[in-house]
């Protein structure tokens, strides 16, 4: 009995020893979600799905037919219980999808408020996790138009085995949770809990950054509330409209001196940066991939923050009416009804004289007001772009990485092959290189 008590205080004063030595070894500071007042937010999050070892394996095969690098994900992990057989470790659930949801502002900024949304991926909960400080990563997602790919809604309803590209995304954070990191995959203001109260507003900055901080308010509490603790200091990432977002959420988060956080890593792919620069060769151009994407703009404008645009001043009929209908979250390739000649989209007025009919000005001051501005970055910042990409252009991408250098801001920038669509491949790889770096 004695040896027995003997044991089982050496065991607890060693699992006390680490986690003491893991938080004070770390020179981040632990995070703990608190109200104004000090008193601790309970918020467990609801679980609206769980992924098996087998479930992460058939993620990393969609991934790797798609050409995306995930070598860094290990998924060969031994059981501590000898009994357990091969099939029943690989359908023990190791990752956690948590539908984390709060209010943010109306991206019309009228003082009304929506209910955000999205999904929290953690490792599930034994001994080690427990133990372990994580890296919180914020992953924003690329453009979407289909209200079922929401976050939170496809976590819900994922298939495994439809091979469907549109998840690729959400598969490859998934495995980076299982690899050791918390990750937030907010739903974009418009979709998931706030579809139906509002329009999206899309490449509009102010509203979607200030969704993401109130959501990762939301997710740090719902990490406290469930026992994990977390690094201070966050890993902001993303690809195409991801990127805008994350490069934005990123600046704001360094610029605003009210601000608690800080950023260790930002990373982003084919990110739009000056919005006056996209539109003006969109304007002059006889080709673009992405047509739509101006066109979302535009109306996430017009719905939301910008009412007084006149939406006939920029686009033809019948995409000056009928376009709406595409963006109402029941389309998942909008792309395929707009051609891809923006002469055949945007009017005579917008395409020759944006810069000289005052009744456009208002365009041009909303552009600039929703770029990204150059910025003193404290973090380390990593972007890649497509030197092939005509939707979010290159040229635009590695001009703000210069100006922000001159700036004073330091940016790592690394051209990869590719249009918008192929140069995911090299974002997804580079990450793959960086989180190992990160964790």
């Amino acid at each position: 009995m004695k040896h027995y008590f003997n044991r089982i205080l050496l065991f607890t004063t060693i699992i006390s020893f680490t986690l003491l030595a893991n938080s004070c070894s770390n020179d981040e500071e632990i995070n703990d979600a608190t109200h104004a007042n000090n008193q601790k937010i309970i918020y467990k999050g609801e679980e609206i799905n769980s992924f098996s070892y087998s479930d992460l394996k058939l993620m990393k095969s969609q991934l790797e037919k798609s050409n995306i690098e995930v070598s860094n994900v290990d998924l060969n992990v031994k059981s501590e219980n000898s009994i357990q057989s091969k099939e029943a470790i690989d359908n023990n659930p190791c990752v956690v999808a948590l539908k984390v949801t709060c209010k943010t502002p109306h991206p019309d900024r009228s003082g009304r408020y929506i209910d955000a949304s999205g999904v929290l991926l953690v490792p599930k909960k034994n001994l080690l996790t427990d133990l372990k400080n994580y890296r919180i990563i914020i992953a924003t997602p690329p453009t979407y138009t289909y209200n079922n790919l929401a976050p939170s809604i496809a976590f819900k309803k994922v298939s495994l085995i439809d091979g469907n590209n549109e998840l690729n995304y959400l598969y490859f954070w998934t495995l980076q949770a299982q690899s050791g990191f918390a990750v937030l995959i907010p739903d974009y203001p418009g979709f998931g809990d706030s579809y139906g109260q509002c329009f999206h507003p899309y490449l509009d900055s102010k509203a979607m950054v200030n969704s993401t901080i109130d959501l990762l308010k939301s997710a740090e509490s719902t990490l406290s509330a469930n026992g994990y603790r977390y690094k201070k200091e966050l890993m902001i990432t993303g690809y195409s409209l991801g990127g805008y977002v994350a490069a934005s959420l990123a600046r704001k988060i360094e610029t605003d001196l009210s601000n608690k956080y800080t950023v260790k890593l930002l990373f982003t792919g084919g990110t739009p940066c000056n919005l006056k620069q996209i539109a003006d060769i969109v304007r002059h151009s006889n080709y673009t991939q992405h047509t739509f994407f101006l066109s979302y703009g535009l109306w996430g404008y017009k719905k939301n923050a910008y009412p007084q645009i006149k939406i006939t001043d920029y686009l033809k009929p019948p995409y000056d009416t009928q376009s709406l209908t595409y963006f109402n979250g029941t389309y998942v390739y909008v792309n395929e009804f707009f051609p891809h000649n923006p002469a055949d989209i945007y009017t005579e007025k917008f395409i020759k004289y944006l810069d000289t009919d005052p009744d456009l000005a208002i365009m041009n001051s909303i552009l600039d007001e929703n770029s990204v501005k150059p910025w003193k970055n404290k973090c380390r910042f990593i972007m890649i772009h497509g030197v092939s990409d005509v939707s979010v252009y290159y040229q635009n991408a590695k001009d703000f990485a210069n100006q922000q250098n001159q700036y004073g801001g330091n940016v790592t920038f690394y051209n990869t092959v590719g249009d918008h669509i192929v140069a995911v491949e090299g974002y997804y790889l580079k990450a793959s290189q960086y989180l190992k770096l990160y964790e």
